[in-house]
């Protein structure tokens, strides 16, 4: 009867609890809603543009259900750069070259995939017409030879007898086993049919090298939001924020402060982050470390005045804690691990919202593309703004907790 007082107490002070009624079932199916559109539909058409290519293997790629644009004259870093296609394919004699950006596997692996079987299956129809032809050229000199033979047999029995006798011909019409039956084919059927070329890194890069950078600010806004949130919940829950904000203390030196004590241990962990995964994890970059710095750290303090904006909604640690698949998982999915270009509009309205929308995107500029401090500006600057947005937001969401 005890564990049933206790089961009935428990189911009582949580549907008491809209909020975290509403985090416990609304949020897992905000979620799953929003992968099963962001999430690209392995259906989908890859897109490839062609140069020089021949009307065959355009056929076999169109017949695999790749997009193909004909194009003439192109830059292709320009080109993949404004998302005309994954990739472009072009064709020099028999020398077949594929260009990508290399930024992202999740479109380019299909890519490097149907280019390469079309030239595959292109190289293979060109070799049996090789052998096709080889065979009918065999057949039309077999077919000569037998008229030669029996044009000579014709010959010798109108000769007179006498001088057919003294005549001593030896015909062999028996094939030569040992003769030499190797042949070389006009298509060489190499085990990789095109060349790779990669506008940023190369063939040895893989797919975490592609998505560290990406990773290390996800890490960096999550722990700092988790801990910020945590943290300023039980200074409101053991009356020291309360006790503090009976001083004649200002509620922005209160955020302010908070902010920055805080902030000195965000810029620790984001040091160890990137330079663990520098040093330790040999992960390239491309562009400057400092940049780098410069992006998480600018991300550290807007994770920081999220988590202590969203602490002040709620009353528990579980529900903090059920904010994480309500406000920080999807922003990892629009964070450059997909584009966010081929999804649906409506995500695409969604994504300029999200700081890590910015903060990964210019990750991967800085580690892979070496985009300098000027190229990135802007996106640094929207991630300045989400800092003022959000240190003005607890700045008033202060005056709830001011007694006095």
């Amino acid at each position: 009867m005890k564990m049933l007082h206790l089961i009935k107490r428990i189911c009582k002070q949580i549907l008491r609890d809209k909020r975290t009624m509403a985090l416990l079932f609304l949020a897992p199916i905000f979620v799953i809603t929003l992968l099963n559109y962001i999430f690209p539909d392995p259906d989908d058409e890859v897109s490839v543009a062609t140069v020089n290519v021949d009307d065959d293997v355009i056929d076999i790629m169109e017949d695999n259900d790749m997009v193909v644009k004909e194009e003439n004259n192109i830059d292709p870093t320009s080109y993949l750069q404004e998302g005309h296609a994954s990739a472009i394919l072009e064709q020099e004699d028999d020398e077949w070259t594929l260009t990508i950006l290399n930024d992202n596997p999740i479109d380019e692996g299909p890519a490097i995939q149907g280019s390469s079987q079309a030239v595959m299956e292109n190289n293979l129809d060109d070799l049996s017409d090789n052998i096709d032809d080889m065979i009918n050229n065999m057949e039309e000199m077999s077919d000569s030879v037998e008229e030669i033979i029996n044009g000579i047999d014709d010959m010798m029995e109108q000769l007179p007898p006498e001088l057919a006798q003294d005549i001593d011909l030896d015909i062999n019409t028996d094939i030569d086993t040992d003769m030499d039956t190797t042949f070389e084919p006009d298509t060489e059927m190499d085990e990789d049919p095109m060349t790779v070329d990669y506008i940023y890194g190369d063939e040895s890069y893989t797919f975490f090298d592609i998505l560290n950078p990406i990773l290390i600010s996800f890490f960096v806004f999550f722990f700092v939001f988790l801990i910020a949130g945590m943290s300023m919940l039980k200074e409101r829950s053991s009356g020291t924020l309360e006790k503090l904000l009976s001083t004649p203390i200002k509620k922005f030196e209160t955020v302010f402060g908070y902010l920055f004590g805080y902030g000195i241990f965000a810029i620790l962990q984001t040091a160890v982050i990137i330079l663990y995964s520098i040093y330790i994890l040999d992960m390239e970059i491309a562009g400057s470390i400092s940049n780098l710095f410069i992006i998480n750290i600018l991300l550290s303090f807007v994770a920081l005045g999220l988590g202590l904006l969203l602490s002040t909604f709620v009353s528990s640690e579980f529900q903090m804690v059920q904010f994480i698949p309500l406000v920080i998982i999807p922003q990892i999915f629009f964070s450059g691990m997909l584009k966010v270009d081929t999804m649906e509009p409506w995500l695409q309205w969604i994504a300029p919202i999200m700081p890590l929308y910015y903060a990964g995107n210019t990750m991967i500029d800085v580690a892979l593309k070496g985009y300098m401090l000027n190229d990135i500006a802007i996106p640094l600057l929207v991630l300045v703004l989400f800092i003022v947005l959000f240190v003005a937001l607890n700045i008033l969401g202060m005056r709830r907790y001011r007694k006095v």
